[in-house]
């Protein structure tokens, strides 16, 4: 499958506030963002080889890997991609330079950049820029949800927190229920329980208070729909706040949004790259 992604990608150290994007320490930031960008081309990218011992020499496979597009999104200087400088000369993503009316906007520009040309990728996608994707089968899995259950849902992924110290939890859920009120207008499937046979195990799917993921894919059915309606480009921040109303609320208007249920958890998951959430485990176990 061939996927396009657009990255929103920013950071002023002098911004001040809660959001990683404005903390005064760059390497966590750039660290994630370098490691969003290679895990898609590692899980996702068309290169891949085997080595033939026999011959002694490497030979070009096909793993199911295929063409990747990514495209991170910046305003002004206020990025750190100098630090990735590497992998921008390898080809590794694109610089596209947004105009916002003003920087806690970006996001939306991410949705004209995929719209300009989403006809030509089987999935197009969003992605804040510290949402890490370590399952090869992630794709696969929402096409398979979708051939199920139909393009009017959209399944998203639960976003999760690991520890590095093995003193707390090691997967932390971080998007559980939260201002039920911010969403009850879109949600209309909350009655609807989904299941399907998942290598012998059956995955149940229910559609969540809180919808918010911090990245969202549509296959080339969802992403034709979607662009035709004004949700993509109203540049509404109701929800929550600009950076999750980019995220989220555009296609909460127009999918029902479902996620894997809590016994299901781990069948889809990216990990959120930062450590913000996590740190209240530490407090609270105190």
């Amino acid at each position: 499958m061939n996927l396009q992604v657009a990255i929103v990608h920013y950071f002023n150290p002098e911004g001040g506030g809660n959001h990683g994007s404005l903390s005064p320490h760059a390497e966590p930031r750039c660290a994630a963002l370098r490691s969003t960008i290679l895990q898609l081309h590692r899980l996702f990218g068309a290169r891949a080889a085997s080595l033939n011992h026999l011959e002694k020499k490497i030979d070009s496979i096909n793993d199911g890997g295929g063409q990747l597009q990514i495209k991170v999104c910046v305003t002004a200087d206020k990025h750190l991609l100098n630090e990735l400088d590497d992998l921008r000369m390898a080809g590794a993503f694109e610089i596209a330079e947004c105009n916002p009316r003003t920087p806690k906007e970006l996001g939306f520009e991410c949705h004209r950049i995929l719209q300009e040309s989403h006809e030509e990728w089987e999935y197009s996608a969003y992605l804040e820029d510290d949402i890490v994707i370590h399952d090869a089968d992630f794709l696969l899995k929402l096409r398979h949800f979708n051939k199920c259950f139909g393009n009017q849902y959209l399944l998203q992924p639960n976003r999760i927190e690991t520890t590095e110290d093995m003193k707390h939890l090691h997967r932390f859920y971080i998007d559980g229920d939260y201002n039920p009120a911010s969403t009850a207008i879109y949600r209309k499937s909350m009655a609807h329980k989904l299941s399907l046979n998942h290598l012998g195990e059956n995955i149940n799917f229910e559609q969540p208070l809180n919808t918010h993921s911090g990245c969202f894919f549509l296959n080339k059915s969802q992403a034709k729909s979607y662009f035709k309606t004004p949700f993509w480009h109203e540049k509404d921040i109701s929800f929550h706040g600009p950076l999750e109303s980019a995220a989220t609320l555009g296609v909460m208007k127009h999918f029902q949004i479902m996620k894997p249920s809590a016994k299901n958890a781990q069948f889809l998951t990216v990990e959120h790259a930062g450590r913000n959430f996590m740190g209240l485990v530490a407090i609270a176990e105190r």
